[in-house]
């Protein structure tokens, strides 16, 4: 599966450890925190965490799956995980966090 061309589905089930792991060997920056796939991001200046945050809106909308953000002067920290699987991680969560890594915006 090319995680930069898929799209997410409805009603996903939760990934397993094993299954999660694979995936995080190919999402550099990503790590498995609380049951969430997590990364931080460093800019120079606000405007470039805004800018970031407004292509990472592009990507979850279009994919009607949604991060938490927590965004600060020089740096953004992305959560993804899936509610309706119970709060876990999903493929939804991996195809989103390959597509905000391959961001022109995004520097883990």
């Amino acid at each position: 599966m090319n995680l930069l061309t898929a799209a997410c589905t409805p009603n996903a089930s939760a990934l397993g450890p094993e299954s999660i792991e694979a995936h995080l060997a190919q999402l550099p920056g990503w790590t498995l925190e609380n049951g969430a796939l997590v990364a931080r991001f460093r800019f120079d200046n606000f405007r470039e965490v805004m800018d970031f945050a407004t292509a990472v809106a592009e990507v979850a909308d279009g994919q009607d799956h949604h991060p938490e953000m927590l965004l600060r002067y020089r740096d953004a920290e992305l959560r993804f995980s899936t509610h309706s699987a119970g709060n876990a991680v999903t493929m939804n969560d991996v195809i989103c966090a390959a597509q905000v890594s391959h961001l022109p915006e995004a520097t883990p």
